[in-house]
């Protein structure tokens, strides 16, 4: 087994990850640098009925998105948790930050939100839901990781 972290820490470096080696860092900047990762996930190739199948990405889903010249971080196309409430609507989720799971911390206070509040069956299943993508991006995050550094080597010229 393979820390990634500590291998990205040694020989991973880009400006956009302004020093870090966490896997939330790295991907964005790999996804920037990345003319293989370019060439499979700018197609939409990730889903139940996909090239690579997915658990719990339904529709087929491209991981590599251009908007306006910035290559988007792929936590940023994860579909919100809430989908029909916006934040002038005030609920308690928005408020907290919950409408979205791109990040360690707000997957944690879902987590809990599933633990200790009583929460309509509706809601519970879209936090369920949204976990679930959430945790299987952060593991298809490392397979890209290791897919990108591996072209880079079978490029290398020795």
């Amino acid at each position: 087994m393979v820390d990634l972290c500590e291998l990205a820490s040694l020989h991973y470096f880009h400006p956009s990850t302004q020093g870090s080696a966490s896997l939330k860092a790295v991907l964005p900047a790999l996804m920037q640098g990345s003319a293989w990762l370019r060439s499979i996930y700018s197609r939409p190739v990730y889903g139940m009925s996909a090239e690579i199948l997915s658990l719990n990405f339904r529709e087929p889903v491209a991981w590599w998105v251009r908007d306006q010249g910035r290559i988007l971080d792929p936590y940023e196309l994860l579909p919100p948790v809430f989908p029909d409430l916006r934040p002038a609507d005030g609920h308690s989720c928005e408020r907290a930050g919950m409408s979205e799971l791109r990040d360690g911390g707000a997957a944690l206070s879902a987590y809990a939100r599933l633990q200790f509040e009583d929460l309509s069956p509706a809601t519970r299943e879209a936090i369920e839901h949204a976990l679930l993508r959430y945790c299987e991006l952060d593991t298809l995050a490392m397979v890209m990781a290791v897919q990108a550094w591996q072209a880079w080597v079978a490029e290398a010229p020795y």
